[in-house]
């Protein structure tokens, strides 16, 4: 941890590594959406959910939301809370409106990333523990919600941003803490999701049989 502090510099260095880990903190059940739709393939009760009165995917993005939004609201105002008052955090109001768009599309991202990787699992035939846990260690890492890229070269920042999972906290906490905005940043996450998209649906059709005889 000194070694990241004395990285930051001083100044509006440190300040923005305060304040990005800050908003990780708050924001950490956002930022690698995980539904239970890997689990269900895996023991086959995805079969009883194909009877419910909705799509599979309404169903799983409600029953993550329903997990998720009282658990982000309390931690991260008890999170935020501490920051504003120990370190006198505040962030700019009016860049709220393009962090939440930017949310919302890492949101998109993560979820749509969930199910690729759900329905992979199920084509290999690969245990479903085990590549849950080499994929959260991965992204949790490569998202920049456990090692914000301003730390890094900056050779390695630019790669980094424009892969997948930058999308899903990098990109949104930068443009709300970070002195500059650029298009740039909401442009990488909207090719993220039409390229998850156009790979998620031909996938999740191509599985559907598979997915049926699991269940029963």
């Amino acid at each position: 941890m000194a070694g990241v502090w004395a990285q930051a510099g001083t100044g509006d260095g440190r300040a923005y590594l305060v304040s990005y880990m800050a908003i990780a903190q708050a924001l950490g059940f956002l930022l690698q959406p995980t539904t239970a739709m890997g689990d269900d393939l895996a023991n086959g009760t995805v079969a009883t959910r194909m009877l419910w009165p909705m799509s599979l995917v309404k169903y799983y993005v409600s029953q993550w939301l329903g997990h998720v939004i009282v658990p982000s609201l309390i931690s991260g105002c008890l999170i935020l809370m501490a920051w504003h008052i120990a370190w006198s955090g505040s962030v700019q109001m009016g860049r709220i409106p393009v962090f939440l768009v930017s949310l919302l599309l890492g949101v998109i991202i993560g979820i749509e990333f969930d199910f690729i990787f759900s329905m992979l699992i199920v084509r290999v035939e690969n245990e479903t523990w085990f590549a849950n846990a080499i994929r959260w260690s991965l992204v949790a890492i490569f998202n920049g919600s456990v090692i914000p890229f301003v730390i890094l070269p900056e050779s390695w920042q630019g790669v980094l941003r424009w892969q997948p999972f930058a999308s899903m906290a990098n990109i949104p906490i930068d443009l709300l803490v970070s002195s500059g905005f650029s298009l740039s940043s909401l442009a990488i996450q909207l090719i993220w999701v039409v390229v998850f998209t156009l790979v998620c649906v031909p996938l999740y059709r191509a599985t559907w049989k598979r997915i049926t005889v699991l269940g029963g």
